[in-house]
């Protein structure tokens, strides 16, 4: 039963990684930007952890075997629940090889867990490994410790229940300690998995904190980890600090959320913010659609009462022989038809809409503007998606094309191939733009205000994929372009 237990506990343990692991893919994606698909091979992946685990135990014991057989036969026959005692012949081997597994096995596990980020990530990989690895070091040890100092300050907060705890090999104590420990673990790091994957992932509600706030975050989550040790270097312990104890034990754990729920409040806010100025936008465009449609069913009312009068003046001009005034009042009337025409079609009412609009802007600007291809049967995406996509990267490509001191434009190309439509949006650029750091899913922007821009091109994309399209980029010294890549329904 022992056995099983304490093999259970180790497997737990390991799960507790697992978890970790998952739990920083998730933050990278939901509150850094970070462009990350999580697939059932990921997850599955992260159980190579536990994997090692298995053959490191059954290697060592092995090991232990051939090394020193009266040790092996020590531990064959010693119960979990009983400490051994430093004059035990068997302690100083025991410590020894502890300390050796504990150091191998670490040092794997944050090696796996630096390969898988490594392969994880899409963009950046190297920089996003060791920096994913990094950050799940720090949570890991944030939270053993804890847990750590939260069962001892709770125990009576005394150096003998510290190192019964922590500072022996096996006994009733230690155990009792590792299986609060590891459960307690567990019940943290699902309860921040579920929250992460359910409220935030799959609901795309992906935020970007920035830069300052997260070296404040770092900052606050070393202090909270150190501070707590801060005690254990008194050699007296009085009332009063089993009272400051118990304080530590109980409020530590609490101080210690209020930088993430900040941290959180904040990003949800300017998140909201974002959120607002699309709203904006769409309804700006569907106000816009709305006028358009307006006057022109009033022009089209207003063209069949009149082609009926025009039509009967030509006709009576035909039979009264007048050839020649006929063709020139036929002319003018061919001429009025045209400009009731509209001069934008996309073949999708609510591009149509946004692309009036933006050329409207782009003729104000003075920037030259051109059309061709139509998509036929309109592009089957939601208008809110449609507004999304299209203002964002109409928007940029002004923005890059108003730079210019002269010879500012901007191209908008519809084709259709067999499975998708493709839609480039090209400009005049001052200079070759950084393709990969301009996707970067945190946002890049040339803007001064980087706190409220930048995040575009990521919507854009985000949304392309909601649809399994594609967004590609290319650039050169004076022009770039943005394809977008819409599949067929």
């Amino acid at each position: 039963m022992e056995s099983v237990l304490e093999y259970g506990m180790t497997i737990l343990s390991d799960f507790n990684f697992m978890l970790a692991m998952l739990v920083i893919v998730l933050v990278a994606a939901c509150f850094l930007g970070r462009y990350i698909v999580i697939t059932r091979k990921m997850v599955i992946a992260t159980l190579g952890v536990a994997a090692f685990r298995i053959v490191f135990i059954v290697v060592a014991h092995f090991v232990i075997k051939a090394v020193d057989p009266g040790l092996y036969e020590f531990m064959q026959n010693m119960s979990m629940l009983e400490g051994v005692s430093p004059d035990n012949q068997y302690y100083d081997a025991l410590m020894m090889y502890s300390l050796i597994g504990n150091l191998i096995v670490n040092v794997f596990v944050f090696l796996y867990a630096f390969v898988f980020y490594l392969i994880a990530y899409k963009e950046k990989r190297l920089l996003r490994a060791i920096e994913s690895t990094v950050a799940l070091y720090l949570l890991y040890y944030y939270i053993n410790t804890m847990v750590q100092y939260s069962y001892i300050y709770f125990n009576g907060a005394t150096m003998e229940v510290l190192q019964a705890a922590l500072m022996t090999t096996y006994g009733k104590d230690a155990a009792f300690y590792t299986m609060s420990a590891v459960i307690t673990d567990f019940v943290v790091y699902l309860i921040l998995l579920i929250i992460l994957y359910f409220r935030y992932f799959k609901k795309k509600k992906f935020y970007v904190v920035r830069m300052r706030s997260r070296i404040l975050f770092i900052v606050w989550l070393v202090f909270f980890s150190i501070f707590p040790a801060m005690p254990f270097g008194l050699e007296r312990i009085s009332e009063k600090y089993k009272m400051l104890c118990l304080l530590f034990g109980s409020l530590i754990p609490v101080l210690g959320m209020i930088a993430p729920i900040l941290l959180v409040m904040s990003v949800a806010e300017k998140n909201l913010r974002e959120k607002n100025e699309y709203q904006e936008s769409y309804l700006a465009a569907e106000l816009e659609y709305i006028e358009r449609y307006k006057r022109k069913q009033e022009e089209t009312r207003a063209f069949r009462h009149d082609i009926i009068n025009n039509l009967s003046l030509t006709n009576m001009m035909l039979e009264e022989g007048k050839t020649e005034e006929a063709s020139e009042h036929l002319k003018q009337l061919l001429g009025n038809v045209r400009a009731l025409s509209p001069s934008i079609i996309t073949g999708d009412e609510m591009l149509d809409c946004i692309v009036a609009m933006k050329a409207d802007k782009m003729k104000e600007k003075g920037i030259g503007f051109s059309m061709d291809g139509v998509a036929d049967g309109g592009l089957n995406l939601k208008p809110m998606d449609v507004c999304s996509i299209f203002a964002n990267a109409l928007d940029n490509a002004i923005e890059a094309s108003s730079k210019m001191p002269t010879g500012a434009w901007v191209d908008m190309n519809i084709k259709r191939t067999e499975k998708f439509f493709v839609i480039k949006i090209a400009n005049a650029a001052e200079q070759q733009v950084d393709v990969e750091k301009l996707f970067m899913s945190s946002g890049y922007t040339s803007k001064q205000d980087k706190e409220h821009h930048g995040f575009g091109l990521r919507n854009i994309r985000m949304a392309v994929e909601d649809y399994d399209g594609l967004v590609k980029a290319e650039s050169d010294d004076s022009s770039f372009a943005l394809s977008i890549m819409i599949p067929r329904k």
